[in-house]
């Protein structure tokens, strides 16, 4: 019976996907989810101590033969998957656990990108020592404002924040000095607190998924769009919606491939999927946000209900010796991710409209993140989305007008304080 490995924890409706999979094709797998004692456990799971090399090399000792893949999902599993790394037999396809630091930790992303060509990104710099004084005036010496702040080492929107002019730039990183380090205990965050401070482009942003198999090749799958907080008016920074299809020319996507993998191979990425942000400028120049060595939020759901692609599938062919993936291009129907937030930070005294959403033609589901009385504090602080909802419809006049629905019904009110 040869093994599917996942590292860290997977979601149950991942899990189905290759339980169905197995079954309909009669495959001789099992899955396995190594994971850390504290886990919930799964009917898969071992339980392994990655914290001790050991443990870690006597697992493998017993079992190794028998790996056909392994795979990690979500950035927080990444530390867990590059210490299990040097201890799988030769034959197993894995990324590089320096190709796996370099793109989970975004001041050794953009010093990769910097080295092998410095167009594909845009200027930086790096401030290491949290403990000194912030010079305004040294860091912004060769960038230009507006900026976009960012720490090196955290997932999705945390504590990223926009600055435009130089007051608004220091009160940021003093701010941001006083949090990072309890948020990077929080989230797990990966390698030593820093900073990063880039120009902030102009631009629309866009993101694609793409496979890297042993030899550097890559498969690209199609495109989504997002839209930002910025966008919707928000003293913010985060993902507000992600939309799919996405509206692109076949000469703008062939010149966004060529930067992606521009970017993927100054990595040094291989064996893995790739979620790969980028933004195209006004003058039609693309810049790489970010290259993460996993799947994007949601594109599971998001591939197979807008093209038919198996993408939990694809993740693991990748893994597999002489196996590809599966890419279908034809659009099949229209989904939507929004993100909602309050406008103003506080406790949660009310969220209308949550049953109403349910009851929209082309509602698929949401996760709800805050009740009432939580604490909502916006991304650049730390916090996360109150309320995420996910429409798809194969008929694109129903899922706009849903959409536009969807964005009136909800209402967040908050409450400085929470008195009972």
């Amino acid at each position: 019976m040869k093994k599917i490995v996942y590292i860290g924890g997977v979601s149950d409706s991942s899990l189905e996907r290759i339980r169905e999979y197995i079954s309909e094709k009669n495959k001789k797998w099992e899955i396995v989810l190594l994971q850390e004692p504290e886990s919930i456990a799964k009917k898969e799971t071992v339980y392994l101590d990655f914290s001790d090399e050991s443990s870690l090399k006597k697992w493998v000792d017993a079992n190794g033969k028998d790996i056909l893949c392994v795979s990690a999902r979500g950035e927080k599993n990444i530390p867990l998957f590059q210490k299990i790394i040097p201890f799988l037999p030769e034959n197993v396809l894995v990324p590089s656990v320096d190709a796996l630091q370099k793109s989970t930790e975004k001041t050794l992303m953009r010093k990769a990108f910097r080295k092998s060509d410095p167009s594909i990104t845009p200027k930086f710099k790096i401030i290491k020592n949290l403990d000194e004084d912030f010079d305004v005036k040294s860091i912004m010496k060769n960038l230009q404002f507006p900026v976009i702040v960012k720490p090196s080492g955290l997932a999705a929107s945390l504590l990223i924040q926009s600055a435009h002019y130089p007051e608004e730039l220091e009160e940021i990183l003093k701010k941001m000095k006083k949090k990072i380090s309890s948020v990077y205990r929080e989230q797990k965050g990966r390698g030593t607190p820093a900073v990063l401070v880039e120009e902030l482009l102009e631009g629309t942003i866009y993101s694609v998924d793409a496979y890297v198999n042993n030899l550097g090749e890559i498969s690209f799958t199609p495109f989504v769009k997002y839209k930002t907080s910025a966008q919707k008016g928000f003293d913010d920074f985060f993902l507000y919606e992600r939309l799919a299809p996405a509206k692109l020319s076949k000469e703008k996507i062939a010149k966004a491939q060529i930067v992606a993998t521009k970017g993927v191979h100054a990595l040094g990425l291989r064996n893995t999927t790739t979620h790969i942000e980028l933004v195209i400028t006004e003058n039609g120049d693309w810049k790489i946000i970010e290259i993460g060595p996993r799947m994007g939020g949601n594109r599971e759901t998001l591939y197979e209900k807008c093209y038919g692609i198996n993408h939990t599938l694809n993740d693991l062919l990748i893994r597999m010796p002489n196996k590809k993936p599966v890419i279908k291009e034809k659009v099949l129907g229209y989904l939507s991710t929004i993100y909602f937030y309050p406008k103003k930070e506080g406790f949660i005294k009310g969220i209308k409209g949550v049953k109403k959403v349910k009851k929209l033609t082309s509602y698929l589901e949401s996760i709800q993140h805050l009740k009432k009385g939580g604490k909502s504090l916006y991304a650049k602080n730390g916090g996360s989305s109150v309320l995420k909802v996910t429409l798809f419809n194969t008929n694109k006049e129903q899922f706009i007008e849903d959409k536009r629905k969807l964005e009136k019904m909800i209402h967040i009110e908050t409450k400085t304080r929470n008195l009972k």
